[in-house]
């Protein structure tokens, strides 16, 4: 059974149960306990751990695949790029910030993965909830524009001076 975010699983008959923070075996004496107390006189649960994620993080901004993303062990600024599948055509890479809350306050903080990527600066490793957030190249995004309203641009200024 899948845990959700919040770190409780949901089963049947006792409904939910906080898993996070529990050996295998605390859980299933939990469970067990729960479908005793109700249901059953010896309960015998057996709980097998399938696969541990530590924690997830959000990518979005100019990533070509904007999403949430489980960690298993752990994760730096470059890896979150790389599962978002890297910079989309106008990611601007000097431009990422990472969002992050202590103690509920919220915090932001600017990175250049180029200058990350020479082994300039430091590869910062991301936390449980953090958000990456890739900007966008105005001038990319325009430039790309520019092209695309070029050719019916000129057809339309060929009109215009045909009827001069």
């Amino acid at each position: 059974m899948p845990v959700d975010v919040s770190g409780k699983l949901s089963y049947p008959l006792i409904g939910e149960i906080q898993a996070v923070g529990l050996t295998a075996q605390e859980l299933s004496r939990s469970i067990a306990d729960r479908l005793n107390a109700r249901y059953l006189r010896d309960a015998r649960v057996s709980v097998a751990i399938a696969d541990a994620v530590n924690y997830a993080v959000t990518v979005e901004g100019e990533v070509k695949k904007p999403g949430i993303y489980p960690i298993r062990g752990r994760a730096t600024l470059t890896q979150a790029v790389a599962m978002g599948e890297g910079l989309s055509v106008d990611g601007q890479p000097d431009d990422i910030v990472i969002l992050r809350t202590i103690n509920g306050k919220r915090y932001a903080a600017r990175f250049d993965l180029q200058q990350i990527r020479l082994g300039a600066l430091a590869d910062p490793e991301l936390q449980q909830a953090d958000v990456v957030i890739v900007g966008f190249s105005r001038s990319s995004r325009f430039q790309r524009q520019l092209v695309t309203l070029l050719p019916g641009l000129a057809a339309t200024l060929g009109v215009f001076l045909a009827f001069r």
